[in-house]
């Protein structure tokens, strides 16, 4: 009996020191920052810790790929890592980073760097407590220089936010735009306490990141009374010496949250490549680009005229400098059009960036010359294509010797400003514009600036990027093109109109500028798509094109930003492709592709037939019948606007469109970005 109980008693105290030691373990969490890595590291690549203990740790660590704590990332450059460790206990540890378990990174293999701490031999030290710790936030050492273990590529300032920016420019830098070692720096420009004008911060070269030093880093510091919790903030890279942007893209953005305002006053932004252009492997082509553009809608406005010395040229694909980056073009009579021409050596799918550009002769600006445009600057020849909300055009570099940009609403050419000859108004007509400024007031939607004050401010349209002022001896640019809106019955629908001269023309650009107490406020901005409204006259009739006497544009909404752009009206029938009249029913490939927020689609009827044109989706349910009835032998448009049957936006992905005409059909794929 003795014995048993002996037995019992000795059972009990080891399971209560098991207990005891249990009980004793606390919890630790660690937060990893690998926005210094030197590698294009990922959220779904391999992050862990690898050391050793004097104590108890769980999981279990070593120094090789078998340890057990495995960071998860949490968002951007943010990992986190949960363990259990006995009171006392030293862990000695460095971080391992990989695309795979066993693939590092390039430098060191995966290894960081070496760490100031008293562990020594440049690793890391944490010694265990008494009570569960959350271990200050670490950065991953990308390079040979020791740093201490709680370094920072910042530094903390009372009462102000630190923003790390980093951008890959490897892409840019492989399709021959940008060389590291002659532009730069690389700039960040925004909204809000950043500006559009003038960069926020000069990004430095990582000389020893990956891809022959392809990473820019640096830090915006921003006061911390410039901004507000929720408030976005909307930004973009530029290379300086080239003023040239991230074309093609959304506004990058990100948030001010509570977190970042008022309890830790940093944050890094997770690295994208410049313009989201990832360097190329594969086949390079050597090919012959022409670009084929018609100007008889800036003839018809008395705009252009080359008898006179004007010119046009293209920008983009060889820089932005209209002085030394030009590809002029040459008037070509025979096709009455303008024909440009470059041999480019690339890879198949690069993204050509382009707009054309005007060069006006010097006549054009001096008053006593019977060439004289009022209102005009030499250095307005910018095209602001409708086509694209404003933004630059884009041509995807294919496999073939000889290459030509699609054209514009399915013609064979583009046009300047994408205004087709038919968009030129020939007579008088009066325009009203109307918005409802019901946002502007509300400080959620409204909250990066100061409210409109319905009754005391004042709204204006001011038109940018428009050619409509030049037609009305105005400044493209300048506050004298404004009309004032005013809302009498009080309802903040505000409305303005105006009485253009004729010849004008159908396509509106604006923006919404309004009085307030800390100085006038604008909506819009930037360079891409959103970046102003567009709105057009619609026709009386298309079959000939007559316009009315007056229009009444449809309200649109007050917003900050991502301004609604109209889809143009069809103006033809169908479309001359001097082909003559088609032999065989076809399709074409709709333009542009990838889209947003519309693309157009041409198509060929050898004889009149019973059509049918509809949009799937990939999973095959169908999103929207564009058309369906009769339709004559000829060539044909059709646009999407990227809606469904209710109007409503459809999202990101690819779509399917099948044209269906008598016993033919055909499908092509679509791909809408947003």
């Amino acid at each position: 009996m003795k014995t048993t109980v002996t037995s019992l008693i000795i059972i009990l105290l080891v399971l209560f020191a098991a207990t005891t030691r249990l009980d004793a373990q606390i919890h630790v969490k660690m937060v990893l920052n690998t926005a210094t890595n030197t590698d294009t590291l990922r959220p779904n690549h391999f992050v862990q810790l690898r050391g050793e203990v004097v104590g108890t740790i769980l999981p279990a660590v070593t120094w090789d790929q078998t340890s057990g704590i495995i960071l998860q990332n949490k968002g951007g450059d943010y990992w986190e890592v949960n363990f259990q460790m006995s009171p006392g206990a030293t862990l000695k540890y460095k971080f391992w980073t990989g695309y795979t378990s066993t693939t590092g990174t390039t430098f060191w293999n995966g290894w960081e760097g070496p760490l100031n701490s008293p562990a020594g031999g440049g690793n890391r030290q944490f010694v265990a407590g008494n009570n569960d710790t959350v271990i200050t936030l670490q950065f991953y050492n990308g390079n040979d220089v020791q740093k201490n273990q709680y370094w920072r590529p910042y530094a903390v300032k009372q009462d102000t936010i630190a923003i790390y920016f980093r951008v890959n420019m490897a892409g840019i830098t492989q399709s021959g735009v940008f060389d590291p070692a002659v532009n730069g720096p690389v700039g960040v420009r925004g909204d809000g306490p950043f500006s559009w004008d003038t960069s926020r911060a000069l990004l430095a070269r990582e000389t020893g990141s990956i891809m022959q030093g392809s990473f820019w880093s640096g830090v915006v510091y921003i006061p911390k009374s410039s901004v507000s919790v929720g408030q976005t903030q909307k930004y973009k890279y530029i290379i300086q010496d080239l003023t040239r942007w991230e074309e093609g893209i959304p506004d990058r953005y990100f948030t001010y949250s509570n977190n970042l305002v008022n309890v830790t006053g940093d944050t890094t932004l997770s690295w994208r490549y410049f313009q989201d252009l990832k360097p190329f492997s594969g086949t390079q082509v050597t090919a012959t680009i022409s670009w084929r553009l018609k100007l008889e809608a800036l003839e018809g406005m008395h705009l252009f005229d080359r008898g006179l010395g004007d010119k046009i040229m293209i920008l983009g694909p060889k820089g932005w400098d209209p002085l030394t980056n030009g590809i002029q073009m040459t008037f070509v009579p025979a096709l009455q059009e303008w024909v440009g021409q470059e041999t480019f050596t690339k890879f198949v799918g690069e993204d050509f960036i382009y707009k054309y550009y005007i060069k006006w002769d010097t006549s054009r600006v001096s008053p006593t010359n019977p060439n004289y445009i009022p209102g005009l600057r030499l250095d307005d020849g910018w095209e602001e294509p409708g086509v694209t909300g404003g933004a630059d055009r884009h041509y995807i570099y294919t496999d073939q010797t000889q290459q030509t940009p699609s054209g514009d609403f399915g013609y064979p050419q583009q046009f300047f400003n994408s205004i087709p000859p038919q968009g030129v108004i020939a007579t008088p007509i009066t325009v009203k514009f109307s918005v409802n400024m019901t946002n502007a007031t509300r400080a959620d939607s409204n909250a990066a600036n100061t409210l409109f004050r319905p009754g005391i401010d004042t709204a204006y349209i001011q038109f940018d990027g428009s050619l409509i002022p030049i037609t009305q001896g105005l400044t493209m640019w300048g506050t004298d093109n404004r009309i004032m809106l005013e809302d009498p019955e009080g309802d903040l629908i505000y409305t303005g109109t105006k009485t253009l001269t004729a010849p004008t023309c159908y396509q509106a650009a604006y923006r919404i500028v309004y009085t307030s107490t800390t100085g006038e406020v604008w909506n819009g901005g930037g360079v891409q798509l959103g970046r102003r409204y567009y709105q057009y006259v619609h026709p009386g009739s298309i079959a000939p094109v007559t316009w009315p006497a007056s229009y009444d544009f449809p309200v649109v909404p007050w917003r900050a930003g991502s301004l609604p752009v109209e889809i143009p009206p069809q103006l033809i029938v169908g479309v001359d492709d001097e082909t003559g009249v088609p032999s065989d029913f076809a399709v074409c490939q709709n333009y542009p592709n990838p889209f947003n927020p519309a693309t157009t689609v041409k198509y060929s009827l050898p004889q009149q037939a019973r059509v049918k044109i509809q949009v799937y989706d990939i999973t095959g349910a169908l999103v929207k019948v564009l058309f369906d009835g009769e339709q004559p032998q000829g060539n044909h448009t059709i646009s999407w606007d990227g809606t469904g049957q209710g109007n409503s936006a459809v999202s990101t992905g690819i779509y399917f469109l099948n044209v269906r005409a008598g016993s033919d059909s055909k499908i092509i794929k679509m791909t809408l970005l947003k």
